[in-house]
C-alpha cells in the first residue's frame, strides 16, 4: 500500500513538472514572438524612414477620371486589317505586343486608376510612381511600362524635344495633304472611317493611317477628341524609322506627368503636393497618355483585383477577338476595390519581373534624383520584410475614414421589380368590366397618390449610374473644350476686325482738313444769320463751361416763342 502511494506521488510530481515545463516553454515562445513582432513592425509605430503618403491611410477621396486614350482602337485595327500584310508588319514591329494584352482587362477602369493614384507615396523621383495597396508598395516606372507594353523605351535622338508644336498650318504641309487630306480639323474618328470604308486605299497608306491611329488615339492621346499630330504624320512617311522611335518613353512621359504632383513654379504653383491633392479631390481628372498600363500593372501585381471584373474569366487577348470592340461590362466600383484591399489573404507583388530590350538607354533616366527614403523602402522589399499599414505615415486627413463595411457609396442599389402581369388568357371579360367600373368610381385623390408613388419610384429606380456620370462628365469636358476654342477664335476674329477697321479709315490730308473747316464755318454763319431774325447773338463772347453744359442738356425751343 505504501509502495502504491509512493508511486502515485511520483507520477503526480512528474506530471506537475511536465506541465510546468510546458507552461514555461509556451510563455517563452510567446515572448519571443512578441519580441520579433516588435522588431519587425516597430511596435505598431510609423517608420519615418519610409516615404510619406499623399493621403492618409484609409482616407482616400472617391472620384473618377476622364481618360483620353481609347484602347478599343486596337481591337478595331485588328478587325479591319485582319489577314493583311499591313497587320503582319504591325505584329512584327514594336506595336505587336499591344495586341497580346488580355482583352478582359483592357476596358479602362477610372475607379481603379483613381485608387492607385490616391494611394501614391510622395517621392522625389518624378519618373516613378509608388502606390501602396493594402500594406505593400507597388512600383510603376519606365521599365515596368516597357515590360507591359513592349514599346521601345530607349533614349531620344539628339535634338529631339517634346515641345508642343503649332497645328494651325498642318493642312498646308505636303505630307499632311498626302496622308490626311486638305481638311484642317481632322479627327482620329475620321481616319478610322476612312480606313474602314475606302476599299481602294493603297496598302502603304493603310499602314501609315493605322500607325497614326495607334499613336495619337491610344498611346499619346492628349485631347478629348483625338486628332493626328503633324510631327507623327511627318515621321510616319518612313515607317521603319517611325517604329524604331522611342515611342514608349514618350508615351510614358505623357502618362506620368498628369499622375504625379506638378513642378514647382514661383507665383504659379508654389505647393505641388496641395495642387495634386485638390486635383484628386475633384469629381473628374483628365488623364493623358496611356494610363491603361497602370491598370494592367495593378491587375498583375494584385491578382485578386481581377475578381472585381463582373464577367467570367477569359484568357483571350486582343488578337483572339472576333469583332472591333473590347468586352463590355460595368466598371468595378470603389467598394469592390476597398473590399479586395481589406481581404486578409491579399497578396501583392511589389516589383514585377522586368523584360529589358536591347536599346541604348532603355529604361534609364539621365536626370534621376536619389531619394534616401525610396532606397530604404527598396532595401526592405529586397530583404522580404513584411509591411503593415501602421508603418506608413503622413498624408492628408481631411477625407473620412473608410472601411469595407461602411463605405457603401458606390454600391449599386437593388432595383424594385414589378410583379409580372398574368397572361392575357387569364383575364375574363366579366371581371374586366367590373374592374373598369370600379376604377371609374374611385376618387381622384387616390389616383393621384398612386401616380405620385409610381413616379417617385420610377425616378428612384432610374438613378444615374457611374457609367452614365462618366459619359456626362466626358461630354461636359468636351463641350468646355469646344467653348474655349470658340472663345479663342472669336477673340482672334475681333482683333482682325478691329485691325481691318483701323486700316480702312485713312488719315485726313491737309486739303480735306481745310475743306472741312470751310464747310463748318459756312454752316455756322448761315445758322447765325438765321438766328438774327429773332435774337442777336455775339459770336466773339467767350462761352463758359457752365453755359456749354446747359446748351447740351436743355432741349431746343422754337424761335417763335422768343418773339412773342
Amino acid at each position: 500500500m505504501i509502495l502504491l502511494m509512493s508511486v502515485y506521488v511520483l507520477i503526480y510530481d512528474f506530471t506537475h513538472v511536465c506541465v510546468s515545463l510546458y507552461e514555461i516553454r509556451r510563455r517563452r515562445l510567446l515572448y519571443l514572438h512578441i519580441k520579433s513582432c516588435k522588431v519587425r513592425f516597430g511596435n505598431n509605430q510609423p517608420d519615418h524612414r519610409l516615404p510619406p503618403r499623399l493621403f492618409a491611410t484609409d482616407r482616400f477621396p472617391s472620384g473618377r477620371h476622364n481618360i483620353y486614350s481609347k484602347p478599343e482602337l486596337l481591337a478595331f485595327i485588328r478587325h479591319v486589317l485582319r489577314d493583311t500584310e499591313e497587320f503582319k508588319y504591325i505584329r512584327s514591329s514594336c506595336f505587336g505586343k499591344l495586341f497580346d494584352l488580355p482583352a478582359r482587362q483592357c476596358p479602362s477602369s477610372g475607379k481603379l486608376i483613381h485608387a492607385m493614384l490616391t494611394r501614391q507615396l510622395v517621392c522625389g523621383d518624378k519618373h516613378t510612381l509608388w502606390s501602396v495597396f493594402g500594406s505593400d508598395p507597388i512600383k510603376f516606372g519606365l521599365q515596368k511600362f516597357g515590360t507591359i507594353t513592349g514599346l521601345p523605351c530607349g533614349a531620344f535622338p539628339v535634338g529631339y524635344t517634346l515641345d508642343k508644336e503649332d497645328q494651325s498650318t498642318a493642312n498646308k504641309y505636303p505630307d499632311w495633304i498626302k496622308l490626311i487630306g486638305k481638311k484642317r480639323f481632322t479627327t482620329i474618328a475620321d481616319l478610322r472611317h476612312k480606313l474602314e470604308t475606302d476599299r481602294h486605299m493603297p496598302g502603304r497608306k493603310k499602314l501609315q493611317l493605322a500607325l497614326i491611329i495607334i499613336v495619337d488615339g491610344v498611346l499619346i492621346a492628349h485631347q478629348q477628341t483625338p486628332r493626328p499630330t503633324l510631327k507623327y504624320v511627318i515621321m510616319v512617311q518612313d515607317v521603319d524609322a517611325f517604329c524604331s522611335h522611342p515611342l514608349g518613353r514618350e508615351s510614358f512621359i505623357k502618362t506620368i506627368d498628369c499622375m504625379k504632383p506638378p513642378k514647382f513654379v514661383p507665383l504659379k504653383c508654389e505647393d505641388p503636393i496641395g495642387a495634386m491633392v485638390q486635383l484628386l479631390k475633384q469629381e473628374s481628372l483628365r488623364l493623358r497618355g496611356f494610363p491603361l498600363a497602370l491598370q494592367l500593372l495593378a491587375y498583375q501585381a494584385v491578382p485578386k483585383l481581377q475578381s472585381t471584373i463582373p464577367i467570367p474569366y477569359d484568357s483571350r487577348t486582343i488578337m483572339d477577338l472576333d469583332g472591333p470592340n473590347l468586352p463590355f461590362y460595368p466598371a468595378p466600383s470603389a467598394i469592390d476595390i476597398i473590399r479586395v484591399e481589406a481581404d486578409p489573404d491579399l497578396q501583392v507583388t511589389s516589383l514585377i519581373p522586368i523584360h529589358s530590350q536591347p536599346q541604348p538607354g532603355w529604361g534609364v533616366w539621365p536626370d534621376v534624383s536619389n531619394d534616401d527614403r525610396v532606397s530604404y523602402m527598396e532595401q526592405l522589399i529586397a530583404d522580404h520584410r513584411p509591411f503593415t499599414k501602421d508603418l506608413w505615415h503622413g498624408g492628408v486627413t481631411s477625407e473620412p475614414f473608410i472601411t469595407a463595411t461602411t463605405n457603401d457609396e458606390d454600391q449599386p442599389k437593388a432595383k424594385k421589380t414589378k410583379p409580372e402581369a398574368p397572361p392575357k388568357n387569364a383575364y375574363k371579360p366579366k371581371t374586366l368590366t367590373k374592374k373598369v367600373l370600379k376604377a371609374r368610381k374611385t376618387s381622384k385623390k387616390k389616383d393621384t397618390v398612386r401616380k405620385q408613388r409610381r413616379i417617385s419610384s420610377y425616378f428612384h429606380a432610374a438613378a444615374p449610374s457611374s457609367t452614365s456620370e462618366d459619359k456626362i462628365l466626358e461630354l461636359l469636358s468636351g463641350i468646355s473644350d469646344q467653348v474655349t476654342k470658340l472663345q479663342k477664335e472669336s477673340k482672334l476674329l475681333r482683333k482682325m476686325l478691329k485691325r481691318k477697321k483701323t486700316t480702312t479709315y485713312s488719315k485726313r490730308s491737309a486739303f480735306n482738313t481745310l475743306l472741312g473747316e470751310g464747310l463748318v464755318k459756312k454752316g455756322n454763319n448761315a445758322v447765325a444769320h438765321k438766328g438774327c431774325q429773332t435774337e442777336p447773338t455775339n459770336v466773339n463772347i467767350p462761352v463758359s463751361s457752365h453755359d456749354v453744359c446747359h446748351t447740351h442738356t436743355e432741349p431746343k425751343t422754337d424761335s417763335s416763342h422768343h418773339t412773342l
